[in-house]
């Protein structure tokens, strides 16, 4: 009876050791935003694939001559599933994968309120919802310094809209704590 059970044990715990080795993604990524302040999280959910989730500030300012200067801290949050296409091409280069250093397919959602957090500067619409398919590269270096650029075609919703148009994302920050 106990080699019935220790065989199963066995060859779970050599395929879960497998899986585990062959994934390419980090396991958990920390990243610090300075073009939309903000922080994100990018854990891997698979071998190439992972789930980036942030949290942003926003920030608007109007003013103009005989009127009053308005503005506004907004906060927003965006959330996308990746899938990494280029890892093993990377490293038949000898080029770097750490930090999640690869291009990417994803599917992109960010949300953000019209009413500001701090300031008097409200939207016209009480919320933005941004859906996109995009096409993405993501580097990271020793340093920890790191960029993302994606791009691709999205929906753009809001209170009284829906619109579609092509949607561009940026972001430069600092990878905090540990990478491969």
């Amino acid at each position: 009876m106990k080699q019935l059970f220790f065989l199963p044990v066995l060859l779970l715990s050599i395929f879960y050791a497998n899986a585990q080795t062959n994934r390419l993604v980090e396991e958990g990524i920390f990243k610090v935003n300075a073009l939309l302040p903000g922080a994100s999280y990018e854990v891997g959910v698979g071998n190439k694939s992972t789930i980036n989730m942030e949290a942003i500030i926003g920030f608007a300012l109007r003013g103009a001559t005989n009127t009053e200067t308005q503005f506004g801290i907004y906060p927003g949050f965006a959330a996308d599933f990746r899938n990494y296409i280029n890892f093993e091409r990377r490293l038949r280069k000898r080029k770097n994968i750490s930090g999640n250093s690869g291009n990417y397919i994803s599917f992109l959602n960010q949300f953000q309120f019209g009413t500001p957090l701090i300031g008097n500067l409200e939207y016209a619409s009480d919320y933005y919802y941004n859906a996109a398919l995009v096409y993405g590269l993501q580097r990271t270096y020793k340093k920890g310094f790191y960029f993302s650029l994606a791009f691709g075609p999205g929906i753009f919703i809001n209170e009284f809209d829906k619109v579609t148009g092509i949607l561009v994302d940026a972001r430069l920050g600092w990878v905090i704590g540990g990478r491969k």
